[in-house]
């Protein structure tokens, strides 16, 4: 059976921050529509984004790439990229790969900060 992902975008006005919840597998056959979400939430980079993987039950290095790649272009903007993330092979993953020196990672979006300014 193929992979299922659903994205849902939302503007988090509260925060001036976008929002993009991700459900089901992220491997090399999503990863591209990943990175064209993140792009959309984000347009020139001239916003910071929340996203949500909580229900996100598998992640391919291409569907990380293409996260590394969107925290780099928002950094380059004076944005950020939070990723709430609770899902242990996933936050293994992270921790293998040491991500969290680079990215703003958190178990909530309870948990996630919003971004300075």
């Amino acid at each position: 059976m193929p992979p299922t992902v659903l994205a849902l975008l939302a503007d988090d006005r509260r925060h001036d921050r976008a929002t993009l919840t991700v459900r089901g597998e992220l491997d090399v056959g999503t990863a591209e529509a990943l990175r064209r979400w993140l792009q959309a939430a984000t347009p020139s980079g001239t916003r910071s984004a929340l996203l949500d993987l909580s229900s996100v039950s598998f992640m391919s290095a291409a569907a990380l790439h293409a996260i590394c790649d969107e925290q780099e272009r928002l950094l380059a903007r004076g944005e950020q990229l939070t990723v709430v993330c609770n899902h242990p092979q996933v936050r293994a993953l992270f921790k293998l790969v040491e991500i969290e020196r680079i990215l703003d990672v958190v178990p909530s979006r309870a948990a996630a900060v919003p971004p300075a300014g």
